[in-house]
């Protein structure tokens, strides 16, 4: 249908230019027909494009159509009337397009647009008044009616002008609303409804001026269809949903209220009239203008505060670690000149917390944080990390300069921090990075003034540069990363321990899980080796509960070949600290079909030491389900014998320090002795830890022992040597749950 639009309009230009030379094909059947076919091809255009389910061109179209309806009326009939009236039917369907125009663009905006802000209507506003103002004022003003004109065609003929204004205003305010992003079919719209508003003004002024329009200016309307129909074709996009284009959304409406401000100047100071509705909005205009300039205001306000909230910590008011990685990015990126990173962790701060309640933590870290504030000086930037952790960042300084600030940090906490409920004495622990030695990016520079500070908290010696440090920290931090990774791809083994009874028939009551590392590269790694570095950074709960996986696991195994073996495993702190425990253990019982009793859990008394009260609470609990408890390395830790008194346990297990040594040494031979007779009196069985000859099991028998394991008994095996082990020690006597 494209092509034939094409077609008629190089006809109708044809017929037009004709008519204007005098010939009257404008005024022949076949002209008008034309004429007509040339204003309704592009209302069927749209209809055409309506068929896809827009309701928008549907009723852009019905207006279109609508609009060829009156050209075809006023051809027929209009045309024969002398004098021509100034208010015909023609009028109705050419001023029903508007209103369908409107709702068009309002159901193009509903879907188009997001949710609008303030502004966004502010801008439409502007756009629309300001843009209003400026197109009456040159129409309203030619408006003159002729001689012959009635009130009704008055009225009727103005409507047009008006309708026009009231439209390219609302297309400025809409591209306003769309944040003054490119908008093709905007676009399109505000040049066709410009061509046809042109139209209607050239025509309702030569029309107040007696004077009769010529029919090339129908070309004008056809164009500004034509033009319609094309927005309606184009291709359908995804709803824009970027930031406005900042340059057009401050300088469009700024320039449109300045020239709104302008025209009510003229209006104030010249002596030619200016239309009161011209003025009226043009003060419309400026108003809006001034609101948004107030709500901008209020908006770079609310920025700037909520910039520097989210570059600031709450509790200090020191820079962040956003703002801190921020800043550290931009000295790595503005010059290659030394630069020093260091990190300060306050030492014992959790027993604070722990003793005096996290509020006087807070009041503590607020008072630190201003005294090291006062403390700082030039260029450097002092940041809170979060927790008991700070970071300073020292641009331009090597390592005597760090040094320098570093200690005057620490210069500044010695002094005692007063506090309503107590005076706190604070030490830190600093560790220094300076670039380029340690590192010339942000997170070389990070990771390695994280190492020293470990080092520090360690060394207890002062501040600690990571230059020069051994192999230690860095092995330390890899080991780690590996054991996460190890972690995640179950590379834990378990080996296990026999554990018999001293009497001669030495039958087998138990084994104890050993858990080892099945490194890819490095092979076989024992627990001495990673242990402690897991314990540090809380991943104990992880790996026991691989282990306990592991452990009922094989018991299961073991339980189907009819060796009833209980198995023996290890917790640590973390494991006590935590509510879920029990049920975990319970849960792992009941997916492998185990009784409670299948599974020994062994604590040491500096796990009891360290959160005594849950760790009796959870130990009772598991107690209760029918797990067998123990107290494992007895002799070594600093508990008291109170404890004893109050543990559920059920076998206590005696150092292999004293063990080893009971043969030869009176001392550890009376600490055995005594041991045994202590456990016996408490209701506990004793087990002998690192029996490594026939000789200890002998005085162990005397000594009324009741279970030993060791080297002189087993070593610890693999699963698959310990399964053969256990078959050819076949007689496998499980210890009762309690006694």
């Amino acid at each position: 249908m494209w092509w034939l639009a094409g077609v008629l309009v190089g006809v109708e230009v044809v017929v037009c230019v004709l008519s204007d030379l005098g010939s009257g094909i404008g005024d022949h059947p076949a002209g008008g027909a034309l004429l007509t076919a040339a204003y309704l091809i592009p209302g069927l255009l749209v209809a055409a494009r309506a068929r896809r389910g827009e309701p928008a061109w549907v009723f852009l179209a019905a207006g279109m159509i609508g609009s060829a309806g009156g050209d075809l009326y006023s051809f027929l009939w209009v045309r024969n009337i002398h004098p021509e009236p100034l208010a015909t039917w023609a009028d109705a369907l050419w001023l029903a397009f508007y209103p369908a125009f409107a709702v068009a663009l309002v159901l193009l905006l509903r879907r188009r647009l997001p949710r609008l802000g303030a502004t966004a209507w502010l801008d439409g506003v502007i756009a629309a008044t300001a843009v209003a103002a400026l197109v009456s004022l040159p129409v309203l003003a030619a408006v003159e009616p002729a001689p012959h004109s009635t009130t009704l065609g008055v009225v009727v003929n103005a409507a047009y002008p008006l309708c026009d204004i009231a439209v390219t205003g609302s297309l400025l305010g809409a591209w306003a609303l769309c944040g003054w992003r490119p908008d093709r079919v905007l676009g399109l719209l505000i040049a066709g409804m410009g061509l046809f508003a042109a139209a209607d003004t050239i025509t309702l002024m030569m029309l107040w001026q007696g004077v009769e329009a010529p029919h090339s200016l129908d070309l004008l309307w056809i164009a500004g269809l034509l033009v319609l129909a094309a927005a309606a074709w184009q291709p359908a996009r995804r709803r824009e949903t970027g930031q406005p284009n900042i340059w057009l959304s401050t300088a469009v409406p700024a320039g449109l209220a300045v020239v709104s401000l302008g025209l009510l100047i003229f209006a104030v100071l010249s002596d030619r009239s200016v239309e009161t509705v011209s003025s009226v909005l043009a003060a419309t205009a400026v108003t809006a203008a001034i609101i948004r300039m107030m709500a901008s205001v209020r908006t770079a306000e609310q920025l700037g505060a909520a910039r520097r909230m989210a570059r600031t910590d709450e509790l200090t008011g020191l820079a962040n670690r956003r703002h801190f990685i921020e800043r550290l990015d931009g000295e790595l990126a503005a010059t290659d000149g030394p630069l020093a990173v260091a990190f300060l962790d306050l030492d014992r701060f959790k027993e604070v917390n722990d003793s005096f309640g996290h509020d006087v933590g807070d009041s503590l870290l607020r008072l630190v944080g201003a005294r090291l504030r006062d403390a700082v000086r030039g260029p450097v930037l002092l940041a809170r990390l979060g927790g008991d952790e700070f970071a300073l960042l020292m641009p331009g300084m090597g390592r005597d300069d760090a040094a320098a600030v570093v200690n005057r940090m620490l210069s500044a906490l010695r002094e005692p921090f007063l506090l309503p409920e107590v005076d706190l004495h604070v030490d830190a622990s600093i560790g220094i990075a300076v670039r380029p030695d340690d590192g010339a990016d942000r997170s070389t520079l990070l990771r390695r003034a994280d190492v020293a500070m470990y080092a520090a908290k360690h060394g207890h010696g002062g501040p600690v540069f990571a230059t020069g440090l051994d192999d230690h920290a860095r092995a330390r931090l890899t080991t780690l990363e590996e054991l996460r990774a190890g972690l995640d791809r179950d590379e834990l083994v378990l080996h296990y321990q026999p554990k018999v009874t001293v009497g001669p028939e030495r039958r087998v009551v138990g084994v104890e899980a050993l858990v080892r590392w099945q490194h890819p590269v490095r092979g076989l790694v024992y627990p001495d080796a990673f242990l402690p570095t897991a314990e540090s950074a809380d991943l104990m709960g992880r790996i026991t509960g691989a282990v306990l996986d592991l452990a009922c696991r094989q018991s299961r195994a073991w339980h189907d070949q009819g060796l009833d073996v209980p198995v023996a495993v290890n917790l640590s702190v973390s494991n006590l600290r935590d509510p879920a425990f029990p049920d975990q253990v319970a849960a792992l019982l009941e997916r492998y079909r185990l009784p409670a009793s299948a599974l020994e859990l062994e604590v040491t008394e500096s796990v009891l030491m360290t959160d005594a009260d849950n760790a009796l609470q959870r130990l009772g609990t598991l107690r209760d389900m029918g797990v067998r408890l123990a107290v494992d390395d007895y002799g070594t830790g600093y508990s008291s014998l109170g404890y004893l008194q109050v543990l559920p346990a059920d076998d206590l297990k005696l150092d292999r320090a004293f063990v080893s040594r009971c043969g030869t040494d009176p001392r550890s031979a009376a600490i055995v002795h005594s041991t045994v007779q202590l456990a016996h009196s408490l209701g506990m069985r004793i087990v002998a830890e690192g029996v490594e000859d026939e000789e200890i099991l002998d005085r162990l028998r005397e000594y009324g022992c009741d279970y030993a394991q060791g080297y002189g008994i087993a070593r610890p095996q693999n699963a698959e040597t310990a399964t053969a082990w256990l078959a050819a020690h076949a007689a496998v006597t499980a210890a009762p749950a309690h006694r």
